[in-house]
């Protein structure tokens, strides 16, 4: 089953946000295409970000992007980690989504926040970071954080579609 459209999305949004990223993914076709700023790369980063941009809107040709395996990070859920970091993106804003983080009891004055509006893809990537890094700490604002912006995007969908 391929990515939803809305999921390569986030994934462009997040080669706009995170330094260095590197990742393979999988096409349906069952090839691999290697993304990365290195010279052995298939696509470097700003070039995925313009072919998801450019991508068709029609509905019948969506991206046939099977599975992502990232470099360096591990996936907990919809949070990439590394090392004293996490990452996610947020179908909000960025003002809504750091009013949603400032509403999580685990992510208090330790953990730096910082959220960066993708107006391109109309999501917001988010990082989550501490001076000094304690990873279960870390781990517990991220997925904390994910989930209040999670809910906050369906209980914006559900007052739209009532």
């Amino acid at each position: 089953m391929t990515l939803s459209r809305q999921t390569v999305h986030g994934l462009a949004a997040l080669c706009g946000g995170i330094p260095d990223l590197t990742f393979t993914v999988s096409t349906s076709s069952g090839g691999d295409l290697w993304v990365a700023e290195h010279p052995d790369a298939q696509l470097c980063v700003h070039a995925f970000r313009q072919a998801i941009q450019e991508w068709p809107k029609s509905q019948c040709h969506e991206p046939c992007i099977e599975n992502v395996m990232f470099d360096e990070f591990d996936e907990l859920g919809g949070v990439l980690s590394r090392v004293g970091e996490r990452w996610f993106v947020s179908l909000l804003t960025a003002d809504a989504t750091a009013a949603c983080l400032r509403t999580c009891a685990d992510i208090d004055n330790s953990i730096d926040a910082l959220v960066r509006e993708d107006l391109e893809f109309n999501v917001s990537v988010v990082r989550l970071s501490m001076r000094e890094p304690n990873e279960a700490v870390l781990d517990d604002a991220a997925i904390a954080g994910y989930a209040a912006c999670l809910t906050e995007e369906l209980t914006r969908a559900s007052t739209r579609a009532a």
